[in-house]
């Protein structure tokens, strides 16, 4: 149905300023209308999906509030909107062109506004859910919808300042005062929000969808949501998501915006879509006609990123079907290979392949208290000292993270073991509007390049700092071997029924401590990281140890792409390793007594900079609790005209309910440690086609990883360090590069009890 009318709303947005409420604060009332996409055959009553677009022009012709002709921003969702349908869902796509003129712009943001609207279109259709609607000028569902929707299953997705709304709704609608209904919200999704109201979402599933080349909320405000919500509410029986996306941008997950022609130029060589190396994810052949088209011809790159994650999300949650519980705690990439995307959503165009499928996301998975067991968590009171187990956290070795160039001064002293602790959330979050000058402080900021250097607080979005993850964190820098970790109680050390070790972290980016991102590196994340060892120690002394970059567990340590200050981030991704490598090497899960992180030692980078936190085990081995009243995924047995089938991107994507069989163990194969003698790799074959590098090998049963090293013979020295994929006895890696001779090693990284022998090299000139 589209478009749908369904009443009106008065909307009444307190002034932010505290004066009186005119312009666009004062009262209006305005029509309450969208898009609808439903399953009129459905035999049984549909799951209820309320989409929320953000702040965009109102009018293709005329001047808001009453246009002409509205822009129809609600029609950008069609994609999402049409495939849901096709599963059995009742989609809403809400029209707020109307709102957008209403709006205290300077602070209040118009989310009062938003929140009276998304509650009117609710309680219309709960309406219409009930009794025929009387058809009239400003009505008209009619008869339509009588019988057709379950209000216990309901979903709310918003992008940009629609992303804001929805995170406010969850309390508005906690809270909502008779005779407003409360609604039963079993799942939300913050897709490239605003943070204008600093919500801590709680009480259901929430994921924030984020692109790195986010072209209007640039510092990533979705990474705060994601933060600030996890021990919001220490009972909440709900998992939390974050999806970082390489190369998109904010615009283009709505196909009005897109066919706009906004958020498309830039000069950043990861993001701009004239740069020759762009990695930027296409955005569909839509133009001023098919821009509310659902026809999946016509999707690109960037849409088929966002149903893909979106849809699972809402079908698992909303849904509850648990086969799609592997896309939304990263399981799906545990081999080190299999991508985040179904493979018929990764990126087709020219650019969107420039980089592999499998390095487009990272997903966070943060699981509900009943399915985790925190280990590290900096502490309010004691954040250097006290893990979340009350034991003693002790470190040593570590420098001074805090630069002596850096934007945060005067610089910290070093602490005793070196290792210090931060929280980047500013204490002023726009100064200027409170009558505060100067760049935003906090309490204890965390390490940031100088104000105007690249990333520096003087050049991004509200003055906002580079790291975009707010809450405390661990600051660590290491110029030596180094190392931090904390005693598992015996009573805590039981960590059968979990599947994982989980760690929040990230590379800074701009410390020269890190190794250099070159030139490549700033659009290829894989041809740069960072790595050090994690180990868990059992109650017999038996050390499991494995490499945190290894592809295995993500690719957190992958430094941020990006040439502009806009365009590089710091955001806590998760690494995500599974106990099962801890098992093969013979430690018994059943006795933990000791997690530590070492750094600087031997086949790792001598020496780095980074942030940590939020260290834990997760994920029952008995499987999720929430929402496992799996809805049928009937198709509608005569979908409306022109609403596609469900889509293979999302339908044969998704695995078995069934655990995935187990991945290839690469950090620790079947052999012993205490078999092991001498970790050892060797090159096989070396190919070029163009200027494309592959560099294939094998390992000995030792080795608990493979490093592959590129550096530059002739001409400019550079040295850069690839991604090594390891599955069993074999190792491939793959790289670009300019014109040149280089040589490649080799050099196998020892499991605890082996030693490494020489690294092998080749020479190979790019022509």
């Amino acid at each position: 149905m589209d478009p749908i009318l369904m009443g009106t709303a008065n909307l009444q947005e307190p002034n932010a300023a505290g004066g009186a409420p005119t312009g666009a604060s004062a009262a209006a009332t305005v029509q309450v209308r969208g898009s609808i996409y439903y399953p009129a055959n459905r035999a049984t009553g549909s799951p209820v999906i309320l989409l929320v677009h953000g702040n965009h022009g109102s009018c293709d012709s005329g001047s808001a509030p009453n246009c002409t002709a509205f822009k129809r921003n609600d029609r950008g969702y069609a994609y999402l909107g049409e495939n849901l349908a096709t599963w059995g869902y009742t989609v809403m796509s809400l029209d707020q062109d109307q709102l957008i003129y209403y709006q205290d712009g300077n602070q209040g943001k118009g989310m009062h506004q938003r929140r009276l609207l998304m509650a009117a279109a609710l309680d219309s259709l709960y309406a219409a859910n009930q009794a025929a609607v009387p058809v009239t000028a400003d009505n008209t569902l009619g008869a339509a919808l009588v019988g057709k929707l379950d209000f216990s299953r309901v979903g709310l997705m918003g992008h940009s300042r629609g992303g804001d709304a929805v995170s406010s709704f969850i309390d508005y609608n906690r809270t909502r005062p008779a005779p407003g209904r409360k609604y039963n919200l079993r799942g939300v999704i913050a897709l490239a929000p605003t943070d204008y109201e600093r919500r801590a979402p709680y009480g259901m599933p929430y994921m924030t969808m984020f692109g790195y080349c986010e072209g209007d909320v640039t510092n990533l405000q979705g990474a705060r949501l994601f933060e600030r919500s996890q021990y919001i509410q220490p009972n909440d029986p709900f998992p939390r998501v974050q999806v970082s996306v390489l190369g998109a941008n904010h615009n283009w997950f709505n196909t009005v915006w897109f066919a706009d022609g906004d958020d498309a130029t830039g000069t950043d060589v990861a993001c701009g879509t004239s740069q020759p190396n762009n990695i930027r994810l296409s955005g569909g052949a839509y133009d001023l006609t098919t821009r509310g088209s659902g026809d999946p011809a016509l999707m690109g790159d960037q849409e088929k990123v966002g149903l893909a994650m979106m849809s699972a999300f809402f079908r698992r949650y909303v849904g509850g079907d648990v086969a799609f519980d592997p896309y939304m705690t990263g399981e799906i990439s545990a081999d080190g290979t299999t991508p985040q995307l179904p493979a018929s959503a990764c990126p087709t165009s020219a650019s969107g392949a420039r980089i592999p499928c499998f390095d487009r996301l990272m997903t966070s998975y943060f699981a509900a208290p009943a399915e985790r067991r925190d280990v590290l968590r900096p502490e309010t009171d004691n954040p250097l000292e006290v893990s979340a187990l009350g034991t003693s956290i002790t470190g040593s070795g570590f420098s001074n993270p805090y630069l002596a160039t850096g934007g945060i001064t005067p610089v910290p002293a070093t602490t005793p073991g070196g290792f210090d602790w931060c929280n980047p959330e500013p204490t002023q979050f726009a100064p200027s509007q409170v009558g505060v000058s100067g760049l935003p402080t906090a309490v204890k900021g965390c390490p940031l390049p100088a104000a105007g250097a690249l990333g520096g607080q003087s050049g991004t979005r509200e003055n906002a700092p580079v790291n975009h993850s707010y809450g405390l964190q661990l600051a660590l820098a290491w110029d030596q071997p180094a190392s931090i970790g904390t005693r598992i109680p015996a009573a805590s050390g039981n960590v059968t029924g979990f599947k994982t070790l989980a760690l929040g972290a990230v590379v800074n980016f701009f410390d020269p401590r890190n190794p250099t991102r070159g030139t490549d590196a700033i659009w290829n994340p894989g041809l740069t990281t960072q790595n050090f060892t994690i180990e868990l120690t059992d109650k017999n002394g038996k050390v499991g140890s494995v490499a945190a970059a290894s592809p295995r567990y993500g690719t957190a340590l992958h430094q941020t792409t990006g040439s502009t200050t806009t365009r590089v981030h710091e955001v806590l991704n998760e690494i995500r390793v599974p106990l099962s490598d801890f098992a093969a090497q013979g430690v018994d899960l059943a006795n933990v007594r000791n997690f530590a992180v070492k750094f600087g030692g031997t086949g790792m980078p001598a020496t780095g900079s980074i942030q940590l936190s939020d260290v834990r085990f997760q994920e029952a081995v008995s499987g999720p609790t929430v929402y496992t009243d799996k809805l049928a995924d009937v198709a509608p047995t005569a979908p409306p005209v022109a609403t596609p089938t469900p889509e293979p991107f999302v339908a044969a994507g998704a695995p078995a309910a069934a655990a995935p069989s187990a991945p290839a163990v690469a950090e620790a194969p079947a052999t012993t440690v205490a078999s092991c003698a001498t970790a050892s790799a060797a090159i096989s074959a070396v190919k070029l086609v163009k200027h494309r590098l592959t560099v294939t090998g094998t390992s000995s049963p030792c080795a608990a990883g493979v490093t592959v090293t590129v550096a530059r013979v002739s001409g400019a020295r550079t040295s850069k360090a690839i991604r090594a994929a390891l599955t069993a006895s074999k190792w491939s890696a793959a790289a670009s590069l300019a014109k040149g001779k280089y040589r490649v090693t080799v050099t196998a990284l020892a499991k605890a009890g082996a030693k490494s022998s020489k690294a092998t090299t080749k020479l190979v000139t790019v022509k």
